[in-house]
């Protein structure tokens, strides 16, 4: 059993220190994880920290109840990731269509960010649609994508063989080739 495990079931066991010290213990990996979201559509004015910071609001109110490992506490840590990358996003398409009510002048890299912002909306969608056709496909592709996690890993954290997850891994691939927009 690793070191992480042991937090998480001392923190499940009632130790206050044991979840902090789980959350201090993952942090360069869940820094590694905020960059890796942000590369697959992140908005690029949420820099990793304050993602990382966000997803430490959504996960910490879990706790460690119902997280099992490490692998599962980065699933979930990845999950929480894509949806706030979602909502920035969401706020930033509002704020473009005149949310906001400011006119800007438009520069390329602000340009940049608004198709970010597209695209994680669009990659958003389908897998919304691709959960409502197979979750475990999409479960996978949050742990692959926004995780960050190996096959390996991924298997752990869905508590699947690792030869399904390659299949759905696969699968996924393939699926959202179809859903995503050119």
């Amino acid at each position: 059993m690793g070191d992480i495990t042991q937090l998480l079931e001392r923190a499940r066991g009632g130790e206050r220190d044991a979840w902090e010290q789980a959350i201090a213990s993952l942090y360069e990996e869940l820094l590694r994880m905020a960059r890796r979201a942000r590369a697959h559509g992140g908005a690029m004015t949420l820099n990793p920290t304050a993602l990382v910071n966000e997803c430490y609001l959504r996960v910490a109110r879990r706790q460690a109840d119902g997280i099992h490992n490490r692998e599962h506490f980065l699933a979930v840590a990845g999950r929480a990731m894509r949806q706030i990358l979602v909502n920035y996003a969401r706020d930033q398409v509002a704020a473009k269509r005149g949310g906001d009510a400011r006119r800007v002048t438009l520069d390329e890299e602000r340009l940049g960010t608004e198709r970010e912002a597209d695209d994680l909306l669009a990659l958003d969608a389908a897998l919304v649609r691709l959960a409502s056709e197979d979750a475990r496909m999409a479960r996978v592709v949050d742990c692959r994508v926004f995780g960050g996690l190996t096959e390996q890993e991924t298997a752990a954290a869905l508590e699947l063989p690792l030869r399904s997850v390659q299949r759905l891994w696969r699968d996924a691939r393939e699926r959202l080739r179809v859903l995503l927009p050119d």
